[in-house]
C-alpha cells in the first residue's frame, strides 16, 4: 500500500478512536482477507463506519462516497486523496460505475454500502429491504467476489457522552463473511442474493456476540439521546 493519506489517516483514526472504541471483529466460516480486487459491502448505520471498517481490513478500500461530502474542496481534496470516489445517489449513476469498474480491474478493493444511505430498521437490509444495485453491478461487470460485511454498535457514537475516555469503551461489532460471487446472476437475482449473505452474517454476528435489542441499529436522531455506554 503506497498512499501515504490512506495511512496517515487510518493511523490517524486508530489513535483517536481507541480511548472510545473497543472493535470486536467475528469472522463467518470461510472469510478470508481479500488478496485481489473484491466489492466490499456493509450495512450502514453511522458516518463512522468506512473509517471503522478501514481500520479493520489491512488492505486499503476505495469508498463509493455520496457526492454531498464532496461539495467542501478542503473535504473533496482529502477525500480524493484517500482514493475514494463519489456517487450521485439520487439516479443511476454511471460515472461512478465505471470508475468502480476501473478500480477493480486495477486489482483494487472498492468499498460500497448497498443500502444508499444510513438504515436502521425495516428500511436497512437487516430489517428486510432490498439492497441498490451498485455493487452486484460493480462486482458482475468487473468479475470479481464480493466480501460482505454487517456492522453493530457504530451507531453508538452519535451520542456525545460515550465520547468519554476509559471504561467502558463502546463495542463495535463487525462480521465479515465469506466471499461470493454473482458473476453468473442477473441484476434482481444478485440483490436478493446478496441481502440473503449479510441478514445471514447479521444473524452470525448476534448469535456470536450475544448482543442484544438495544444493540442493534438505530436511528442517529434515537441514539443522540441516550445514554448506551451501559
Amino acid at each position: 500500500m503506497s498512499n501515504w493519506c490512506y495511512l496517515l489517516s487510518r493511523s490517524a483514526v486508530r489513535i483517536l478512536f481507541s480511548p472510545f472504541v473497543r472493535l470486536q471483529i467475528w469472522h463467518a466460516p470461510g472469510a478470508v482477507e481479500p488478496q485481489g480486487a473484491s466489492v466490499l459491502v456493509s450495512n450502514h448505520i453511522s458516518h463512522f463506519d468506512p473509517v471503522l471498517l478501514s481500520v479493520v481490513f489491512t488492505r486499503a478500500i476505495d469508498w463509493m462516497t455520496t457526492e454531498e461530502f464532496y461539495d467542501n474542496p478542503i473535504g473533496a481534496a482529502w477525500l480524493r486523496a484517500l482514493d475514494t470516489f463519489p456517487v450521485d445517489r439520487s439516479r443511476p449513476d454511471h460515472r461512478a460505475l465505471r470508475l468502480g469498474v476501473e478500480r477493480l480491474r486495477a486489482g483494487r478493493i472498492v468499498g460500497v454500502f448497498p443500502e444508499g444511505g444510513i438504515r436502521a430498521g425495516a428500511t436497512s437490509v437487516l430489517g428486510g429491504a432490498i439492497p441498490k444495485g451498485g455493487a452486484t453491478a460493480l462486482a458482475r461487470l468487473a468479475d470479481v467476489p464480493i466480501i460482505p460485511c454487517v456492522v453493530f454498535g457504530s451507531d453508538r457514537l452519535y451520542a456525545a457522552r460515550n465520547w468519554c475516555p476509559g471504561p467502558p469503551r463502546i463495542p463495535v461489532w463487525v462480521g465479515i463473511g465469506t466471499p461470493f460471487s454473482v458473476s453468473h446472476l442477473d441484476d434482481a437475482r444478485g440483490n436478493l442474493g446478496l441481502a440473503d449473505v449479510m441478514r445471514e452474517i447479521g444473524a452470525g454476528t448476534i448469535a456470536h456476540f450475544a448482543l442484544g435489542p438495544d444493540d442493534l441499529p438505530a436511528p442517529p436522531q434515537h441514539r443522540k439521546g441516550r445514554d448506551l455506554s451501559a
